[in-house]
């Protein structure tokens, strides 16, 4: 079956999902789809359901390890304005600011919006990376804290809302009950504007001080184990600092961030996040779980 013609101008064949990931990996990808708009979207979706494909949601791809060889299917990316709007609302009976965004909108737009306007508890999101539909899917910064609803597009092209009470959240994890994050509502309490900016500038030179910033990565490797050391204290520990495979290394900055020193390859990277967890459980008893997405490749 070919691919709908409608979908001609948003679709490229064969493009490197490298292109599209900030650890700058990943092979062709069959389809790589931006969509448009909400029909266009849903018409990828379809066409990967009545023809077998698999199909995924990548945001800024921030968080993505992708197979050298390429991965069938569908990538769609949402990278349209039209799923990348921001609009703020505010009401007579509360304080609070609630401010509706498109999956495709950049966390750091939130962010920037924050110090403009006050929003209480921002600054915890400054410097994180990717889209608020990434974050949501992820919990990435506990950002659901402040989500209030959420709609999702599913397999069947229907549209559901979860209201805060629906799903499930918990560190790295939302259940979002089967579907795709499309928009999210988020209410932030009021605060002071040169407060809020102050506080969003300290983290940012937090980030600065303490994480890779300066060479590919897809961020953290592991999530953190629940009790404990994190991650990145159990790597140091172990004596991993610098350690590497090819082009692939541990952060001599942050040790759960694994960087590409050039031509990395997901082989590379595999080989390493396994000997990064092999020696944290012989040393520790502790097992890493990838935080990762790991795409087209078998994770031992």
């Amino acid at each position: 079956m070919r691919l709908p013609r409608e979908l001609n101008n948003c679709t490229r064949s064969d493009e490197p999902l490298a292109w599209h990931t900030s650890f700058r990996i990943g092979g062709p990808v069959e389809y790589f789809v931006e969509p448009r708009n909400l029909e266009e979207l849903r018409l990828a979706i379809g066409f990967a359901q009545s023809t077998g494909r698999p199909y995924l949601l990548i945001g800024s791809g921030t968080n993505v390890l992708g197979s050298d060889r390429g991965l069938a299917g569908l990538v769609i990316r949402l990278s349209h304005p039209a799923f990348a709007e921001i609009v703020c609302e505010s009401s007579d009976d509360s304080p609070d600011l609630v401010v509706r965004c498109g999956a495709g909108v950049a966390t750091q737009r939130l962010v920037l919006l924050a110090a403009q306007r006050g929003l209480a508890g921002a600054a915890s999101l400054a410097g994180l990376p990717g889209t608020v539909g990434g974050a949501i899917a992820m919990n990435a910064q506990n950002i659901c804290r402040f989500v209030t609803g959420i709609t999702t597009l599913h397999a069947d092209g229907s549209l559901h809302t979860l209201e805060a009470g629906d799903f499930d959240w918990s560190y790295r994890y939302t259940d979002l009950q089967g579907g795709l994050v499309l928009e999210a509502t988020l209410r932030f309490a009021p605060a002071d504007a040169e407060e809020t900016a102050c506080a969003i500038r300290t983290a940012y030179g937090r980030r600065r001080a303490t994480q890779e910033l300066t060479l590919p990565s897809a961020g953290c490797a592991f999530k953190n184990p629940q009790t404990g050391e994190g991650s990145g204290a159990l790597i140091d520990r172990a004596g991993l600092k610098g350690e590497r495979v090819g082009d692939a290394q541990v952060s001599l900055r942050h040790a759960n961030f694994i960087v590409n020193l050039g031509r990395a390859s997901s082989c590379d990277v595999l080989q390493l996040m396994e000997r990064m967890q092999r020696r944290v459980a012989d040393e520790f008893g502790v097992t890493l779980e990838p935080e990762v997405r790991i795409l087209g490749e078998k994770w031992q």
